[in-house]
């Protein structure tokens, strides 16, 4: 067309020529055949006889040439004039056409780019986006999407933070960026509007300006995949701690079902296998709306039976994905009576995975994660797998926490046999004793105490420690109270019964354990209470005589168990009237250790503070000082056992 311009007049030909790879190629022609023009480097223009040829310069380089022939004579003045402004059109043809290459280029490449781009004006207009753009944000075509309203978009992408909060769509880095700002990249989270799934992206902006007008270019990053790893190692190493924290299984499932909402889910339901079915025992949601319902939920029993849902999961230990819900599924399940079928119309569900917790092959229990239609969240195979793996970890923790409840309750049961049921009534004396297992009292400590009878008026006292804990220490401990018990019918003296103990544990295979004990003789046959004492390694007994005074009683002696033949010596005092006779464990004096360790000026101050309490008082104020007021368990058993004389 440009070429035409110069035929039939002033030129009866007309031709351009463009460098190509090879060359000169002709690009168009009109009139009479032209030969290619060529020009030398350094010129640009050529005029001869009957010809012309100029250069077509595109951005300050030689793009090719323009020619002009005639056939018969030469052209005239406005010849030259008028071939360079056609050289000039062809120019910008030429750089209209770059430009339009270019641009088919760039938007190629942005299509194959995976990351939604889009550029908007300061009115909220898109004027670009590209085709992830539209598949990310749930438009049917570019068209459609680049002609939405502000409004429309707006309604189509509703972002929140990690933390489930609406972000306010003026904090976006577009926003920001057509405000003039170069913003930093926010991660958020908004429904995929076509399946309901959850998405992540990662928001970059920086604005732009062109022709006098603001824009904003955006480029959204789908780490959906990324953040949902992230998310999901968080969420199973914070249920690790979790579960690791307790051994109360019920109020640690709890707490697993609040990690789970919202993160994974709208709710939560933990159901535990029992005798008569599933007992739910934790419910947690994210909806506080929905709190009388979820309270509703918790304690139900559903029955085994059920053909789906979480009975059929405990029966068959397969997991379930129900990706949609709807209110003909509500109707059909046979494991909802028609009040709970009314909640869960109430909550509006929308889909539900449920898992089994399994160990070695027992089924414990069942997870169900549900999302509801308020959220448009859906649940598929990445949320199933995150619940299986929650389940297994809880299914461990329920498991270690039903044996850790067996094991307390054996070692309590046991324990019990090695003290007294109950103190006796001595006429004459007020009687007072306390035991502190250690720790969780899963095992059988080896402090004992003992108070029995010989002979009319005649009792004897005894407080030891075993040392050890368990199984074996629990043996020692019934060995030693029942030989004592066995000795005080034939022997008076504490050292005698002492030493008869010895002998009885190292003709027994105890695996070379031993133990301390302070035994005490009580005469309360005369006007003033005889007590004789004698100490195997064993602290000696605190006599508290009225406030503030208080002295040791009993001579220091060999442990028992280990020596053929201890030193056991007898130490006698006499308790009057108000008087009090104090037995206690090692794990009084060293129950804060090592940061402090008690003595006997620490006792005797306690004591005598307390000589005026009851006698079960002033032992649980022992106890409790001893202890300190941080909290923090002894760190060893500990065991008091006093008698006060009332004269």
């Amino acid at each position: 067309m440009i070429a035409g311009l110069c035929v039939p007049s002033p030129a009866d030909g007309c031709a351009v020529d463009l460098f190509g790879d090879d060359g000169l190629e002709r690009a168009a022609a009109a009139g009479i055949d032209v030969a290619p023009g060529v020009l030398a480097a350094d010129h640009d223009v050529l005029v001869g006889p009957g010809r012309i040829v100029v250069s077509v310069d595109v951005e300050g380089r030689r793009a090719g040439t323009l020619s002009l022939v005639k056939a018969r004579g030469g052209f005239g003045p406005a010849a030259l004039p008028l071939a360079r402004r056609v050289a000039v059109l062809c120019a910008v043809a030429l750089e209209r056409d770059d430009l339009r290459r270019t641009r088919d280029e760039f938007e190629a490449i942005l299509d194959g780019v995976a990351d939604a781009i889009t550029v908007q004006d300061t009115g909220g207009r898109l004027a670009y986006v590209n085709d992830a753009a539209v598949q990310m944000l749930g438009f049917p075509d570019r068209a459609t999407m680049l002609a939405s309203e502000p409004r429309e978009l707006v309604g189509e992408f509703t972002p929140f933070d990690a933390q489930g909060r609406p972000v306010a769509l003026d904090q976006l880095p577009g926003e920001r960026a057509l405000a003039g700002e170069t913003p930093d990249p926010v991660i958020i989270r908004f429904t995929d509007p076509a399946s309901g799934a959850s998405r992540w992206a990662r928001l970059k902006a920086r604005p732009l300006r062109s022709r006098g007008r603001a824009f904003a270019i955006n480029v959204i990053e789908d780490v959906s995949d990324l953040q949902q790893a992230l998310e999901t190692q968080r969420l199973l190493a914070e249920a690790g701690r979790v579960l690791a924290r307790s051994l109360d299984f019920e109020d640690t499932l709890a707490r697993v079902a609040g990690l789970a909402v919202p993160e994974l889910g709208d709710w939560c339901v933990v159901d535990l296998v029992g005798d008569r079915g599933l007992e739910r025992v934790a419910v947690a949601h994210a909806d506080p709306a929905h709190a009388e319902v979820a309270a509703a939920m918790r304690g139900r029993i559903i029955s085994p039976d059920s053909a789906a849902g979480p009975a059929a999961v405990a029966r068959t230990g397969r997991s379930e994905l129900h990706a949609e819900i709807d209110a003909e599924r509500v109707e059909a399940a046979d494991d909802l009576d028609s009040e709970l079928a009314a909640l869960v119309r109430r909550v509006d569900m929308r889909s539900a995975v449920s898992v089994p917790m399994s160990v070695r092959g027992q089924r414990l229990g069942v997870i169900t994660l549900a999302t509801t239609a308020h959220s448009g969240r859906r649940l598929g195979p990445a949320e199933l797998a995150v619940a299986e793996d929650l389940g297994r970890r809880a299914a461990v923790a329920v498991e270690s926490a039903r044996l850790h409840s067996q094991r307390s309750a054996i070692a309590r049961t046991l324990q019990a046999s090695l003290l007294p049921p109950h103190l006796p009534e001595i006429p004459g004396l007020e009687t007072g004793a306390l035991y502190r297992a250690a720790g969780e009292g899963s095992d059988v400590g080896g402090d004992f105490y003992d108070l029995f009878t010989v002979a009319d008026d005649e009792w004897i006292a005894v407080i030891g420690d075993v040392c050890g804990k368990g199984a074996e220490a629990a043996a020692v401990t019934a060995l030693a109270r029942y030989t004592i018990r066995a000795a005080g019918a034939r022997r008076r003296s504490p050292a005698a019964i002492l030493g008869w103990l010895n002998e009885a544990m190292r003709r027994q295979d105890i695996a070379g354990r031993f133990c301390t004990i302070t035994c005490v003789h009580l005469d309360l046959s005369r006007p003033v209470i005889r007590a004789t004492v004698a100490c195997g390694g064993h602290p000696p007994a605190l006599v508290v005589r009225g406030p503030g005074k208080v002295e040791a009683v009993g001579a220091g002696g060999t442990l028992l168990g280990l020596l053929p033949d201890p030193k056991l010596i007898d130490v006698r005092a006499e308790l009057r009237a108000g008087d009090s006779l104090v037995l206690y464990t090692d794990g009084i004096t060293e129950a804060r250790a090592p940061d402090r360790l008690l003595d006997e000026t620490d006792l005797g101050r306690v004591l005598g503070a307390a000589a005026r309490q009851p006698v079960q008082r002033m032992v649980e104020q022992l106890a409790a000082y001893a202890v300190g007021k941080d909290g923090v368990p002894p760190r060893d058993d500990l065991a008091v056992l006093a008698l006060r004389a009332r004269g």
